[in-house]
């Protein structure tokens, strides 16, 4: 596999990340392309000093696992109950500063509660025709990574028929 990497220059410190694809890593953050049933992918946002639309996720804690961190993140940040979810794969986050952490990526397919309250930073959620994901996405035009992601949730995505919205 080519090598993905991509920069982010952000409050003075530059932040390389560099996927490292189905590599076993101790992630420290999870995130989702998530999906609901319609077909629609889930981003959220709305922050103070928030760059744009980011993917739902956060921290894992003590004791959690990845997939009961994300499960979890989703609940917090969209109000949105995972139904199924696989790992596409991680990145490797390393701040100028000398921290290098791993990212693990999943796509899952949700359902959204209909009650939205937002909480902490998210104060926002939007669901965008996957067309539009990569605009949509605060970094999904500036990193090579967002459209690999893209199609192998697309192709996950596919797989799986649509109920009828549970």
């Amino acid at each position: 596999m080519r090598e993905l990497e991509h920069q982010w220059h952000h409050r003075g410190r530059t932040i390389t990340f560099t996927w490292v694809g189905e590599t076993d890593v101790a992630p420290a953050r999870v995130y989702a392309l998530a999906f609901t049933q319609e077909g629609k992918m889930l981003l959220v946002g709305g922050g103070p000093g928030d760059p744009g639309f980011w993917l739902p996720g956060g921290g894992i804690e003590a004791g959690e696992t990845p997939e009961e961190a994300l499960t979890r993140e989703l609940l917090e940040e969209a109000a949105a109950e995972v139904h199924a979810l696989e790992r596409l794969g991680a990145q490797r986050a390393h701040d100028s500063d000398g921290g290098t952490e791993y990212h693990d990526f999943y796509w899952c397919r949700v359902t959204l509660e209909d009650a939205f309250d937002p909480v902490h930073e998210v104060q926002q959620r939007r669901l965008v025709p996957p067309e539009a994901f990569l605009d949509a996405l605060f970094w999904g035009r500036d990193d090579p990574k967002a459209e690999m992601l893209l199609e192998r949730a697309l192709e996950l995505d596919s797989a799986l028929p649509r109920g009828d919205g549970g």
